[in-house]
């Protein structure tokens, strides 16, 4: 799994050039199509978030998204490939590498 986080950077750039960052998207998604590798992706809501959590043993929801640090998850792939170098180098061709981290994680299930 490929989480790309996005942070107040990414978003000025995003907001700056966003074709930079749709163009990058729409390569990579092509090629996976193309590849077979694409198993799902797709950019998530930054507005509506809900946490779930327990505050002083009751249950709590409360819209976010509200995290400790200044990143959120802005968007994923899900992408089979043959081993963890072939996901580098598609999360290196996506342009918020250049202003936050790109994560890759394997899925354990």
């Amino acid at each position: 799994m490929i989480s790309i986080l996005t942070d107040d950077d990414a978003r000025r750039q995003w907001e700056a050039d966003g074709s930079v960052f749709h163009d990058a998207h729409r390569a990579v998604a092509l090629e996976l199509q193309e590849s077979g590798e694409l198993v799902d992706s797709n950019e998530l809501d930054q507005e509506d978030a809900t946490v779930i959590g327990t505050y002083r043993g009751q249950p709590i929801t409360t819209r976010g998204p509200f995290t400790e640090g200044a990143e959120i998850i802005g968007g994923y792939y899900i992408v089979d490939v043959v081993d963890r170098e072939r996901a580098v180098q598609i999360a290196q061709r996506l342009a918020e590498t250049r202003y936050s981290p790109v994560e890759i994680r394997r899925l354990m299930h």
